[in-house]
């Protein structure tokens, strides 16, 4: 199936809050396909082996082209149909995610797709660009939970200090972002 582990975010400071407020960490799934795809007979694992996974609520599913935020806080019981939140966590800054599927033919789970990720700070996320393409998984510095990934880079701050000879201008001394600067007399 077209179903795809799109974006995680392991380490939420400041980002997306469930809909108690609470800040966790997320993944979203993404159904690259054109049908709707019911969840029924998948699950989320932290490991490759099937141990420790959560289903997915058989009445759950994704709809074509769209995204499906779950998150990641061990809190299944906080689970409305409207706000999915998984019996797994996942560590901060390093570790695995797997999207499973039970082959009824051979009564085992079947390994769809995964994420080993490495996020060096909280806030960032990692995943798809462009959506369902795993060959250019990446760090996102701007997380899109339920929504296309975006690539941007975050805006840098620069500053610069000009020193330049006294009599050009009697201003005290500043530091100003890249798009200003004042000018300052030279201390002799």
């Amino acid at each position: 199936p077209p179903l795809w582990l799109n974006e995680l975010q392991p380490q939420n400071v400041t980002g997306p809050t469930d809909r108690f407020g609470n800040r966790s960490a997320w993944v979203e799934l993404y159904n690259g396909g054109s049908n709707m795809l019911s969840l029924a007979g998948y699950y989320l694992a932290t490991n490759y082996d099937g141990l420790a996974h959560w289903a997915f609520p058989s009445q759950a599913s994704v709809g074509p082209g769209q995204f499906l935020l779950v998150w990641l806080d061990g809190r299944p019981d906080l689970s409305d149909p409207s706000e999915l939140h998984a019996g797994i966590t996942v560590p901060a800054g390093l570790g695995s995610l797997a999207l499973l599927q039970t082959n009824a033919a051979e009564g085992t789970l079947r390994l769809l797709d995964y994420l080993n990720y490495r996020v060096p700070s909280a806030n960032l996320s990692y995943g798809n660009y462009p959506d369902g393409v795993p060959a250019g998984r990446r760090l996102f510095a701007v997380v899109t939970p339920a929504a296309a990934n975006n690539p941007t880079s975050p805006p840098v701050t620069v500053f610069i200090s000009v020193d330049l000879p006294a009599p050009l201008s009697p201003r005290r001394p500043t530091t100003s972002p890249a798009s200003t600067f004042s000018v300052m007399p030279r201390s002799t």
